[in-house]
């Protein structure tokens, strides 16, 4: 693992596309805006494509736009000079990224980068800042999702505390799979992050990760094929939350 390289390199990688219809419209940015106040956003809007392992934002980039997830998986993250890895969140097609500088104006805060193939909307900073002053419904939704955001990241730091590595991967793979929008019986995590990026998501090492999830898969829980993690107990996960230590 090495220490991400400089700005110049990450920012000539991504290559623009022609804009696919209307896809930017489902994000959940605008789930309190009309649908004329969304449509009218269009000719401002940049799209991009990024393949698996590219760079989409460096920390300390100046770039204050917020980009729009429409396909892939992404990780934010940071590097210590030591190569280590420290993964902040994984963000899904549907979420959005980028707010935190668009709102004061300072550099990145984090890395993102495609954990896949991604195709991203970007609203140029300019747009942004017109609808932190003319839109209510944007700023709803901004808002909203910070709150969110906030309390996600305390429990992670508790997670990171107080909890075994073992428990903090069972909690994390039961977040995953009720983002699927499963039934809360079953569910299917597609793609599933590597050990390695798991671990950097929850402190950790891969090589426990590792064990946790093999211990899964003897319980019947969980089962791998590839990039695609089938969880085929989730009430059984949630109860081995409780079991080892921790809170559903």
């Amino acid at each position: 693992m090495t220490v991400i390289p400089p700005s110049p390199l990450r920012a000539s990688s991504h290559t623009a596309i022609e804009p696919l219809s209307k896809d930017y419209r489902a994000n959940k940015l605008f789930r309190h805006m009309s649908r004329d106040e969304v449509d009218a956003l269009s000719p401002a809007i940049e799209h991009l494509r990024f393949g698996k392992g590219e760079m989409i934002l460096q920390r300390h980039d100046q770039d204050g736009g917020v980009y729009l997830l429409l396909d892939g998986a992404l990780l934010a993250n940071q590097y210590a000079k030591s190569g280590r890895e420290v993964g902040y969140r994984r963000i899904v097609a549907g979420g959005y990224f980028g707010e935190i500088s668009a709102i004061d104006g300072l550099p990145r805060s984090v890395n993102v980068i495609a954990m896949e193939d991604a195709r991203i909307a970007r609203l140029p900073q300019a747009l942004v800042r017109r609808l932190f002053h003319e839109s209510t419904g944007f700023m709803r939704a901004l808002l909203e999702d910070m709150a969110s955001l906030t309390r996600s990241l305390t429990d992670r730091l508790f997670e990171l505390t107080a909890i075994s590595v073992a428990c903090r991967v069972d909690i994390e793979l039961l977040r995953m799979a009720a983002a699927t929008g499963g039934d809360g019986q079953t569910a299917v995590i597609r793609p599933c992050p590597t050990h390695a990026e798991l671990a950097a998501l929850l402190g950790s090492q891969r090589e426990p990760v590792t064990r946790e999830l093999n211990r899964l898969a003897s319980l019947d829980i969980v089962r791998q094929n590839g990039r695609t993690l089938h969880v085929l107990n989730v009430p059984a996960l949630a109860a081995e939350v409780e079991r080892i230590g921790g809170e559903v």
